[in-house]
């Protein structure tokens, strides 16, 4: 199932808004990370995010998000954004993202943010072609899957 960017964000602020300081920059990374490891992982399955990732000059970005968040500047979001749905994520769903907060729930949004800049990256290949550009899920997918080589 696909879900808005918002409600992936959402779910990382109900469960670890008390125990992990989330900065919008953060929120968006890891959304976007979620989505990255979501592809790989789950073949077969719909992307993470009803939205595809764009290039923008700071990195990847899930537009709808980047503007949810933006009334927080640089603050710790620490209350569920608005974001119209009522989407409910699903159990597999929820034990996959809390996983992704295992790996990259301790690092901040400078780090998260450096890791999807580096050279070979989806977003280091699209954004020289011009900016705003969807990052194609292909090519973020076969990101992640270099990486558990």
């Amino acid at each position: 199932m696909s879900y808005s960017a918002t409600t992936i964000a959402n779910y990382f602020i109900k469960k670890y808004a008390t125990t992990g300081e989330l900065t919008p920059l953060k929120l968006i990374k890891l959304v976007y990370v979620s989505y990255g490891w979501y592809l790989e992982t789950f073949e077969s399955k719909a992307p993470l995010v009803n939205e595809k990732p764009q290039a923008w000059r700071h990195g990847p970005v899930f537009p709808s998000l980047y503007y949810n968040l933006k009334q927080h500047g640089k603050s710790f979001v620490k209350e569920p954004v608005n974001c119209h749905t009522t989407e409910v994520i699903t159990d597999e769903d929820a034990r996959f993202l809390d996983k992704v907060w295992e790996i990259y729930g301790q690092k901040d949004g400078i780090y998260l943010s450096a890791l999807t800049h580096k050279d070979g990256t989806p977003w280091s290949e699209t954004y020289p072609k011009g900016e705003n550009l969807i990052i194609p899920d292909p090519l973020i997918k076969e990101y992640y899957k270099k990486l558990l080589e």
